[in-house]
C-alpha cells in the first residue's frame, strides 16, 4: 500500500527539476538594442525549443527587474557614474559601445589625439581647429574648412566622446548634424573640402572612407577601434555592454548566454551598434561561464 506513495516520493525531485529546467528565461535591459536584439533572442528560442520572454526598457530598469527577482538576464549598459550592479549578481562583458572618426579616403591623415579633436568639435576647448592644414595635411587641401558632422542616432557615441575627451561636454554649433549615419557617409563622400564624421562603428570597407586612429594624449600611441585595442583598453573611446545576471542561474542560462557569443551573433551585436569582442576573449568568456 505504500508503493504509489513512495514512487511519488522518487519522482518529484526529476519532476521539480524538469519544471525548473522549462521555466521560461526572462530577458531585459537597453532599449537601445531591442530592435536589433529581440529578433534574434525570438528565433534562437523557437529553434532551441526554449521559452523566452523579452522585454527590454532600459538598462536601470533591467538592473531593478533582475533584482527583485523578475528578470533572469538583462543587457545592459552601465556607465561610470550609474549605479553598479549589486554583489548578489553577475556581470560578463560581451562588447563594447564607441566612438569612431572617419574621413574620406583621400584625406592624408591617419590619426588625432583628443586635444586635436576637442579642437574641432567642442565649444569650449582651448584649442580650436577649422582647416585641414591645422592637422598637418599639405597641399591643396590645407586651405581647406574642416566640417565636422555627427548623426542623431549616433547620439550615444556622441555622448561617449563628449564626456571622456571634452573639458565641456559641448559641441561647436558648426558642427553639422545630420538623421542617420546613411546620409551622413552620402555627404561625407560628396564634401569637396572634406568633411571628419564621428560615428558608432566603423563603415563598410566597401565605402571610400578611412577610420582614423585615435590617442588620447598628443605624444601618446594612436590606435584604432578594433574588437582587440576596444578590449585591452588601448583604443581610448569605449563603454562596455555587459550581461548580467544571478551566478545560481548560470547552468540554466548557458545555452542563451552562449547564443550573445556565438560567431554568427556578431553582426547582430554590430547592427545594434556593439562591437563584439575578439573571437579569443569570447572563446575564453564561453570557457569561463561553463565553470560557473
Amino acid at each position: 500500500m505504500f508503493k504509489p506513495l513512495l514512487l511519488s516520493l522518487v519522482l518529484l525531485p526529476v519532476f521539480c527539476a524538469r519544471v525548473v529546467e522549462a521555466a521560461p528565461v526572462r530577458v531585459t535591459g537597453s532599449d537601445l538594442f531591442a530592435a536589433a536584439i529581440e529578433p534574434e533572442l525570438k528565433h534562437f528560442a523557437q529553434t532551441s525549443d526554449l521559452e523566452l520572454s523579452v522585454s527590454m526598457q532600459g538598462s536601470r530598469v533591467g538592473l531593478e527587474a533582475l533584482e527583485k527577482g523578475q528578470a533572469d538576464l538583462a543587457l545592459v549598459v552601465v556607465g561610470t557614474e550609474d549605479a553598479k550592479p549589486s554583489a548578489a549578481l553577475h556581470a560578463v562583458t560581451v562588447g563594447y559601445l564607441t566612438a569612431v572618426f572617419v574621413v574620406p579616403g583621400n584625406v592624408s591623415l591617419n590619426q588625432l589625439s583628443f586635444n586635436q579633436l576637442g579642437g574641432l568639435f567642442g565649444s569650449s576647448e582651448a584649442l580650436t581647429l577649422k582647416r585641414w592644414g591645422d592637422l598637418g595635411v599639405t597641399g591643396a587641401m590645407s586651405a581647406r574648412v574642416i566640417t565636422p558632422m555627427v548623426a542623431r542616432r549616433d547620439a550615444l557615441a556622441c555622448d561617449i566622446f563628449r564626456y571622456s575627451a571634452l573639458k565641456t561636454p559641448e559641441f561647436k554649433a558648426t558642427v553639422v548634424t545630420v538623421e542617420d549615419s546613411a546620409t551622413l557617409y552620402s555627404r561625407l563622400a560628396g564634401l569637396d573640402e572634406g568633411g571628419l564624421a564621428l560615428v558608432s562603428t566603423p563603415p563598410s570597407e566597401r565605402l571610400p572612407l578611412k577610420v582614423l586612429l585615435v590617442a588620447k594624449g598628443d605624444r601618446d600611441v594612436a590606435y584604432g577601434p578594433t574588437p582587440e585595442n576596444l578590449h585591452s583598453g588601448d583604443y581610448p573611446l569605449r563603454l562596455p555592454v555587459q550581461l548580467v545576471f544571478r551566478k545560481s542561474d548560470a547552468k540554466r542560462l548557458n545555452g542563451v548566454l552562449r547564443e550573445f557569443l556565438a560567431d554568427e551573433t556578431a553582426p547582430v551585436l554590430l547592427k545594434a551598434g556593439i562591437i563584439p569582442l575578439p573571437v579569443q576573449a569570447r572563446n575564453q568568456l564561453v570557457f569561463e561561464l561553463e565553470n560557473l
